[in-house]
């Protein structure tokens, strides 16, 4: 007989996992015959745990996944944390059970990437949130971290807590549609030798690596790098991008891939001409016009020149020639190029965000960015915001409009109702932009806002047909306490201009600390 099995991410609040057991047995009648946690390796977590276990002895088995890590904090922290949610889910998908995720628990990006991964598998019959409605008010509160219920509460009041009046949480289901191609894009993914085939359209270069590194059992030391090459242009390559403008959105794109090394060897070329015996090196992607000859020197990668495909072999021995010649004093780096694009994020409570994915998709992804557009709940501290980033942004010097559009008819993501307005919404945006804006990239970042609105983000960039979103994160765990103390809106009003616009585009800060990447979404 198939259990009924919720994996939980877990971190300073145990209250949210037992929570979320029990709202789901008396606000869902969904009995929940086994929780298995997930969570970082840190002591005060351990004890989190242990209070779950106890509480919810005899009521349902616990077990759990422990991350060899204290936090999910980079880009390789989180391609952990999705392999053992992956296995945790394939087991129970072998065995017959259904599955419900709960994302209310540890890190936002946790909670994104835990909705981006489950519609890779059938048996996921459920993604929830779950809120406090006293959230705000200190003397009703209901979510006390795990020091919180060692210093107020003795060990008796702490079962209590533990189990919050239901008619006191807000159980928050999260819609998304199940890819019908999920399953069979995780099968393909794990096998040995998968590679790119015409055969597999939904696979596209960050997916296929991404997905490899999830599924795949078999882990490689180099599948374990991150791979990331620096990618120049030759004089003679920057003029062909200055002079094709039609092009320029998709040569960013190979740009782009070229930094991945595996997606380098996946896209590797050799052609050999009838008056040459050496073989040319040029990236190529499938159905494209375009062909890039190119050498690497280490963790360079120089593209010396890029032809368009055809008949005339003289395009290529010029290529081959180029190549060769390896003499490239006048190369410009690939962040030089400046991609024209829009911004589009989801907005809270803590307006650094924006600045945060802007300052690195500027010096990080070479974006131009022209337009950002906030969009959030109707929010009296949110208004206040996006208030402040018009402020900053006029006085950083990027003359650039600030969009802010306010989802109308709701205040927070806490229902399912909100949910379908909210994803309905940013999914229209997002429609727009790219409707109002063809010749310029769209940049959707998965790191505003609430859990929920992240985990919606994903599937309006499904629906919105977006391959890949932005995420970022503060990779120092002091220094990300130290920013969360150090933006506040009570913190920054007592700051200068100046001293507000260093901290919120980072230049109070070691840049080193910071980590942006892609995360590739699975088409619908």
């Amino acid at each position: 007989m198939a259990k009924n099995v919720l994996i939980a991410t877990l971190g300073e609040s145990p209250i949210v996992v037992t929570s979320m057991v029990h709202a789901l047995q008396t606000q869902k009648d969904l009995p929940i015959d086994e929780l298995h946690v997930i969570h970082p390796k840190e002591e005060i977590i351990d004890e989190g745990y242990k209070l779950v276990k106890e509480h919810l002895d005899g009521k349902c088995c616990v077990t759990r996944s422990i991350l060899q890590f204290p936090d999910v904090s980079s880009y390789a922290t989180s391609i952990t944390f999705l392999r053992v949610l992956s296995e945790a889910i394939q087991m129970h998908e072998e065995l017959g059970n259904h599955v419900y995720l709960s994302l209310a628990g540890g890190r936002k990006n946790m909670s994104a990437l835990m909705a981006a991964t489950c519609q890779f598998y059938k048996c996921v019959r459920g993604l929830y949130h779950i809120l406090d409605k006293y959230e705000n008010d200190s003397d009703k509160q209901n979510f006390y971290s795990i020091e919180a219920l060692w210093l107020k509460f003795e060990k008796s009041e702490r079962s209590e807590k533990l189990n919050p009046p239901s008619d006191e949480l807000i159980l928050v289901e999260i819609p998304y549609q199940q890819s019908p191609s999920g399953v069979a894009l995780r099968q393909y993914l794990s096998a040995p030798n998968a590679s790119l085939s015409d055969k597999i359209d939904e696979i596209n270069d960050d997916l296929y690596v991404y997905g490899r590194r999830i599924f795949q059992k078999e882990k490689s030391d180099e599948q374990e790098q991150s791979n990331i090459l620096d990618v120049y242009l030759s004089k003679e390559a920057y003029d062909f991008y200055q002079h094709n403008h039609g092009q320029a959105k998709r040569l960013m794109g190979y740009f782009r891939s070229m930094r991945n090394s595996q997606v380098l060897t996946i896209r590797k070329h050799h052609f050999q001409t009838d008056n040459a015996k050496t073989d040319c090196t040029c990236f190529k992607k499938r159905r494209t016009d375009e062909r890039l000859f190119y050498y690497q020197t280490g963790n360079k990668i120089v593209i010396a020149t890029i032809v368009k495909h055809g008949p005339d072999y003289d395009n290529i021995i010029n290529g081959r020639r180029t190549l060769c010649s390896q003499d490239h004093p006048q190369s410009i780096h690939f962040s030089d190029l400046k991609e024209k694009s829009v911004l589009i994020a989801p907005l809270g409570k803590t307006p650094m965000v924006v600045t945060q994915t802007f300052t690195l998709l500027s010096t990080l992804e070479g974006a131009d960015i022209e337009k950002v557009i906030v969009i959030h709940p109707k929010d009296y501290e949110i208004r206040k915001g996006v208030k402040r980033l018009k402020n900053v942004f006029g006085k950083k010097g990027k003359d650039r409009p600030i969009e802010s559009i306010e989802v109308k008819g709701i205040t927070d993501v806490a229902s399912v109702s909100d949910c379908n307005v909210y994803l309905k919404e940013l999914t229209k945006v997002i429609t727009k932009e790219r409707a109002d804006n063809p010749d310029k990239s769209i940049h959707l970042s998965l790191s505003g806002g609430r859990k929920g609105m992240a985990a919606l983000t994903i599937f309006a960039a499904q629906q919105a047909k977006i391959d890949a979103v932005y995420h970022t994160v503060i990779t120092d765990v002091e220094l990300e306490k130290q920013i969360e103390r150090e933006t506040t809106s009570t913190a920054l009003e007592k700051l200068s201009l100046k001293e507000r616009v260093d901290r919120l585009f980072l230049e109070a800060y070691d840049p080193s600390k910071f980590e942006l990447f892609r995360v590739p979404i699975i088409p619908i």
